[in-house]
């Protein structure tokens, strides 16, 4: 085989892996779930009030928005929601609402930065009556819903028929250098 022919076949079967690496799978989508807040989802991006008393353990959320060619989505609104280290939301239909720790917000929102980041400071997910934990997250682009899904644990995404689907949407949070957990996602529209 000649130089130039070895090159071109070269070529053709790298062409494959870009288009690949172009096109992006996209973050599946999961339930929203009966307790997305009623109140409308202040900018906050630490959710942790005060840490001493704090049921739970503070965990750093952080990652991207990019789309399926791999930019990043600056000034997409990134909410999360998710029940306290109890297991109770703070919603009006949550069972047992009273008992929600009020060293926690619950829920809040940020906007992407020009590089598509994000950054949360939330508390390590536990799990409740019938499910695992989780984290909720809905992304929206001028007020318009571009995904609402969860983000669970690694290796903890339940028992149900449809656990393997939430593969892709695990986090495995790690203690960072200063001794606090951090979390990484990176969201794919």
């Amino acid at each position: 085989m000649q130089r130039r022919q070895f090159l071109g076949l070269l070529g053709f079967l790298a062409t494959p892996f870009d288009l690949l690496a172009a096109n992006r799978k996209p973050t599946p989508e999961d339930q929203e779930g009966p307790f997305y807040p009623v109140a409308p989802i202040p900018l906050r991006s630490n959710l942790v009030r005060i840490n001493k008393g704090l049921i739970g353990q503070p965990m750093a959320l952080v990652g991207r928005v990019l789309n399926r060619q791999g930019q990043p989505l600056p000034n997409l609104k990134v909410e999360i929601w998710q029940c306290d280290g109890r297991g109770v939301y703070e919603h009006p239909l949550q069972d047992g609402r009273e008992n929600f720790d009020a060293n926690f917000d619950g829920f809040g929102a940020q906007l992407t930065n020009e590089q598509g980041y994000y950054q949360f400071t939330t508390l390590f997910p536990v799990p409740y009556t019938g499910r695992p934990p989780h984290i909720h997250v809905k992304l929206l682009q001028n007020n318009q819903t571009l995904l609402t899904t969860q983000l669970y644990l690694e290796g903890n995404t339940g028992n149900s028929w449809f656990s393997s689907q939430r593969n892709p949407l695990q986090i495995a949070p790690k203690k960072a250098a200063n001794g606090t957990l951090r979390a990484e996602f990176t969201f794919i529209v």
